[in-house]
């Protein structure tokens, strides 16, 4: 008969958390790091020459 699982300490789910954590950190830097050679550097101006303005308030009642 095989012997049954035993259940994760705390401080062993912890453990395999961080370490899921930081692996998925990796792949998203290492991924992010691979498209930024497609980007360009040369900052380009904003379409609209206008004030940025806040919305008017909201006539209720």
């Amino acid at each position: 008969m095989p012997k049954e699982k035993k259940r994760l300490s705390k401080s062993a789910k912890a453990a395999l958390k961080t370490l899921t954590e930081s692996k998925l950190l990796a792949s998203a830097k290492a991924g992010h790091a691979a498209g930024e050679e497609f980007k360009s550097t040369v900052v380009t101006p904003r379409t609209n020459t206008t004030a940025l303005k806040p919305r008017p308030d909201k006539k209720r009642g």
